[in-house]
């Protein structure tokens, strides 16, 4: 009988043990399966750096925009007595070269000399106690384009891109903030990015106030945000129609931070915080608006935070909720009539940064450990488990919606290899595993 019951025993504890492990396993991000990076390119030419990269992707391909220093800032010396740095700084992107890529400055304006002398105003040596600049002297976007699976640069611009969409056929706008001028310039491309034409007759809907640029579609149709509101223009930016005003549906934009989401040329959904009574148990608006009948189809206030929504290139859309007052995570699907159903729900196991692209869901997931990511192929019916993205303070890591797949680059300068590819450009490319 003693014999029997430690026998017993023995058998709850090892039942009870591997129920634990078992346990620690499903929310282990350990166990996840790593991503497998590719360079798929030769190493030719002296690295170019960039930072703040951005992508866009359409069917055929990708365009990338990051920033470059157009001057190399060397130190010469440090007087350890009043720490003061002296520094050599020389020109290291010609834009002017003539095997240079086109620069489209001079789409606005052919005044070479301009931009030469805002360049050799930065050169020469100079003194100063800071050791690290957190930003570029002169800023140069570097247009980036897909040829033969390889990246290229198909353009340049002396400024920074503030914002740009691609509809799937690659169709493309370009905002930038003129480096020259400080003016906004926008160019828009017919073919993925490789030829660019300025866009003189753009304007802002609104003066003196910031916009987010949502899409572009075939008919030439381009879509922004601006101070609450939803508008449209059919002539890329010169006339504007206003389609939807949030402060109509109770939305107070100006105190609580408001998303968009540009859907298949059919949707815009927009969430926002509490409403402008102030009253918190309202908590999240999610709106999604028909482009083609400009009526709301849904307007719901949710018991709880939208964390994040997208949409597949199948054009479903789908966003992950946080509800209160109980804390639960879940992921649901909006529907064309406007309702909408769980199709995963964690508890308490935290979902964060939703991807959805080409039959693919994917998202930040977090339980017991840190992050890893949680994928689903067929539309949220299995899920299983690959490696968080790397941190954005070591590389940058991209999504292509339109074939999955993830480009990462060097974050800093330090982190940069000596050569790229033939362009200079220094990337890596991941896709799931089948």
């Amino acid at each position: 009988m003693f014999s029997q019951s430690k026998t017993r025993i023995r058998l709850l504890a090892v039942v009870g043990f591997v129920t634990g492990i078992l346990f620690y396993i499903e929310g282990f991000a350990g166990f996840a399966t790593g991503w497998s990076w590719q360079r798929s390119y030769r190493a030719e030419q002296p690295a170019v750096v960039m930072s703040k990269q951005r992508l866009s992707s359409f069917q055929q391909g990708v365009l990338l925009t990051g920033v470059s220093d157009a001057i190399d800032m060397k130190l010469l010396h440090i007087d350890r007595a009043t720490w003061v740095h002296s520094y050599q700084k020389t020109i290291q992107i010609d834009l002017l070269a003539s095997d240079a890529p086109p620069l489209l400055n001079l789409q606005i304006s052919p005044d070479t000399e301009a931009v030469r002398s805002a360049l050799e105003r930065h050169t020469g040596n100079e003194n100063s106690r800071s050791l690290y600049l957190d930003e570029t002297i002169v800023p140069v976007t570097q247009i980036i384009t897909e040829q033969e699976g390889d990246l290229r640069i198909s353009a340049r611009f002396l400024g920074t891109a503030v914002g740009q969409k691609c509809n799937a056929q690659g169709l493309c706008l370009i905002l930038f903030k003129n480096y020259l001028d400080g003016k906004d310039a926008v160019f828009y491309s017919a073919d993925g990015g490789q030829h660019w034409q300025w866009q003189p007759q753009w304007q802002a809907p609104e003066k003196d106030s910031p916009y987010q640029l949502l899409g572009i579609s075939g008919s030439g149709q381009v879509l922004v945000a601006q101070s609450g509101k939803l508008y449209q223009s059919s002539d890329l930016g010169q006339h504007w129609q206003m389609l939807l005003d949030l402060a109509q549906q109770g939305v107070n934009t100006a105190l609580n931070p408001t998303y968009w989401r540009y859907n298949d040329d059919q949707y815009v959904t927009v969430w926002s915080g509490a409403s402008e009574s102030g009253d918190d148990e309202s908590g999240h608006l999610l709106l999604n608006f028909n482009l083609n009948t400009l009526r709301i189809e849904s307007n719901w206030w949710m018991q709880g935070t939208v964390i994040d929504g997208e949409s597949t290139t199948q054009g479903d859309f789908y966003f992950i909720l946080e509800s209160q007052p109980r804390v639960r995570y879940s992921l649901h699907k909006l529907q064309a009539d406007g309702t909408f159903y769980p199709v995963l729900e964690t508890g308490k196991k935290t979902l964060a940064a939703l991807y959805a692209g080409n039959n693919l869901l994917m998202m930040e997931k977090q339980f017991n450990d840190p992050l890893h990511m949680t994928v689903s192929t067929d539309g949220g019916q299995h899920w299983f488990r690959m490696e968080k993205f790397p941190s954005s303070y070591d590389e940058s890591v991209l999504f292509d919606r339109w074939r999955n797949r993830l480009f990462r680059f060097p974050a800093h300068a330090y982190s940069y290899p000596r050569l790229g590819n033939r362009e200079g450009l220094v990337y890596e490319t991941a896709t799931l595993p089948h």
